[in-house]
């Protein structure tokens, strides 16, 4: 959270908050300043970490975005 608005970046710096727009639903609860540190993944129907998923979500943004996060 920086002044109230919701920030999600990559390690490298790419904003990522387009292709993730569910993350700003929960983290906008959070205290301004707050700067959690974690990592994205997706977890595929066999419980596994499925990483071409995650890299299929980052190419989603606007109502593709909304939509692979109601998947």
């Amino acid at each position: 959270m920086d002044a109230g608005r919701v920030v999600l970046r990559s390690r490298c710096g790419t904003e990522m908050l387009p292709a993730f727009p569910e993350i700003e639903t929960g983290a906008a609860r959070l205290p301004d300043a707050t700067a959690p540190d974690g990592e994205l993944v997706v977890w595929d129907t066999a419980g596994r970490l499925a990483f071409a998923q995650l890299q299929n979500r980052l190419q989603r943004r606007g109502a593709g975005a909304v939509r692979a996060a109601g998947e």
